[in-house]
């Protein structure tokens, strides 16, 4: 008999680099702007890939707490306008960063534009970082509080404003301007292992993947009586999708401007760009004065643990044999799984093949018709979800972006099974009941 997992796990391709100010801004920056931080949290970077890991106990109850917050349209109002000023003051440094000739800069001048980036990225994230406990402990209301089926929360929750995916897509479809595409979204494949500027090959080659697939949302309207407080909380779920949405946005824009940065950095110090990526933030200065080696830096690839306490100002950070102890706590099996359950997202029932990806650039692997299996999705993973016939992934919730897009497109997902790419093989046919949240293996 398989064990339940107690920990919640958040995973996908990252370098420590580009996802590690997220973590800083979910403790205590977070702790600092709203009263509750996250709880004890361990990031795993292994060759590529990082798992993000907290008791899903303790993850709910960061929910729950901060849901009795902002389940008050006043505090939500004032949480909006905080995250606004702070976006304003992180675009501001952008727009610097992209008018400003780094080369003429002295170390002492990079360094300090850097930690303003990083710092005011933290600031808007601290915010942002909310954005997965609240509407999750939200769903969970919802459902314990009345009989609705997940199609039937996922339907009434859609945001009503389209995902910047889709109104990019709009765009193009509509425009056919490859130029302005480029100039208005060339940071849209960007994501936490790396970025890169679109070339007019590769938005030809989304155009015509548009053309070919085009789907639309075919869920239908429909009618369900809530109280008050459920109507509430339906509201705040679909303002936290549209949120979720904006943020990524906000997250690949940066990321632009941090890789800028990051390259400068490198040629300075001679460490190659992968190296920088996997690099921490208050490591900058001392890579610069040459006080930390590309050797030094390589070794975490390999296997490096971040395990920040709860209440504690900063991490520790783990390698080689320190790991041990914490990857005995967090092992776990899924022998003899024969289903794989989560929550609806979109409704649907289809048969495939299999097509587990760990990489948004495993992308091309996908073969027409498939069912997408992955940690979760993210703008990057386009190419793979055009062509699949159903998602199913490990995280996320009713906000989540594979939820949102899969919508918009109208494909089955299913979401938060926590174990499917553990559990499902590339190449196994499967049904997928996205009605009942059900992968059964055939």
């Amino acid at each position: 008999m398989t064990m339940k997992d107690p920990y919640f796990r958040w995973e996908r391709e990252a370098t420590i680099h580009l996802l590690y100010p997220t973590l800083e801004g979910s403790m205590k920056h977070l702790e600092d702007y709203a009263g509750y931080g996250y709880p004890t949290t361990i990031l795993i970077f292994k060759d590529g890939i990082v798992r993000w890991i907290c008791r899903e106990d303790e993850f709910y109850k960061v929910g729950e707490k901060l849901l009795a917050i902002y389940i008050d349209p006043k505090k939500e109002k004032e949480m909006v306008r905080d995250t606004l000023n702070r976006l304003t003051v992180l675009n501001k440094l952008e727009k610097e960063i992209e008018k400003s000739d780094l080369s003429t800069l002295t170390n002492e001048q990079l360094s300090n534009l850097y930690k303003r980036l990083h710092d005011s990225f933290v600031a808007y994230y601290s915010i942002g970082s909310m954005h997965e406990p609240v509407p999750m402990q939200a769903e969970l209301d919802l459902k314990s509080n009345i009989s609705l089926r997940d199609d039937q929360i996922s339907h009434l929750t859609a945001p009503t404003k389209i995902s910047f995916i889709k109104e990019a897509e709009n765009y193009l479809l509509n425009t056919k301007d490859i130029k302005g595409f480029i100039r208005k979204y060339h940071w849209i494949d960007n994501n936490y292992s790396g970025t890169k500027v679109l070339s007019k090959e590769d938005v030809k080659k989304r155009l015509s993947l548009l053309k070919a697939n085009e789907k639309k949302d075919d869920s239908g309207k429909q009618t369900i009586n809530l109280d008050k407080k459920e109507k509430r909380l339906v509201e705040l779920l679909k303002n936290y999708g549209a949120y979720q949405d904006e943020r990524k946005r906000n997250i690949l824009i940066y990321l632009h401007f941090l890789e800028i940065l990051l390259k400068e950095f490198s040629k300075r110090a001679n460490i190659s760009l992968q190296a920088m990526r996997d690099s921490f933030p208050e490591e900058m200065q001392d890579i610069l004065d040459g006080k930390i080696s590309e050797n030094f830096i390589n070794k975490r690839r390999e296997k490096c643990f971040v395990v920040w306490e709860e209440g504690q100002s900063k991490p520790q950070i783990l390698t080689g044999d320190e790991t041990k102890e914490w990857e005995e706590k967090l092992s776990i099996s899924h022998d003899g799984i024969q289903i794989v359950k989560g929550n609806c997202a979109s409704k649907g029932k289809v048969e495939g093949k299999v097509r587990v990806l760990l990489s948004a650039s495993e992308n091309d692997k996908l073969e027409n018709g498939e069912i997408l299996v992955t940690f979760m999705t993210s703008p990057d993973f386009m190419g793979a979800i055009r062509r699949c016939r159903a998602i199913v992934t490990n995280l996320g919730g009713v906000t989540s972006h594979a939820a949102i897009i899969s919508r918009e497109l109208g494909i089955p997902c299913i979401v938060g099974t926590k174990n499917a790419t553990e559990v499902l093989k590339t190449g196994d046919m499967v049904e997928v009941d996205a009605d009942k949240g059900e992968v059964r293996i055939l």
